[in-house]
């Protein structure tokens, strides 16, 4: 038996398996129901606190890599404007 063969068995059983039966209805809506949030957990915390932080740094990083490109850029700029106005 060569390997097309066994791929093209290989499918046809996979084709022949049934999906497993999740019913997840009532859980969820008994939770929506209560009206309640669940708890967040200390390693949740954590992470919130942890993009937080990360959120605080890469805004004034962002608007220093701003601050910087454009200055470094405009010799740059002024280079392709005389080029393009030449052609």
């Amino acid at each position: 038996m060569n390997w097309e063969e066994k791929i093209e068995r290989l499918a046809a059983r996979a084709r022949s398996e049934q999906p497993p039966q999740v019913d997840v209805v009532h859980g969820v809506l008994a939770m929506l129901a209560s009206g309640r949030a669940a708890p967040i957990t200390v390693t949740e915390r954590l992470w919130m606190w942890l993009a937080a932080g990360s959120a605080a740094v890469a805004v004034p990083a962002a608007v220093i890599a701003v601050m910087l490109y454009n200055p470094a850029a405009s010799p740059l700029r002024e280079i392709v404007d005389s080029i393009s106005w030449a052609m």
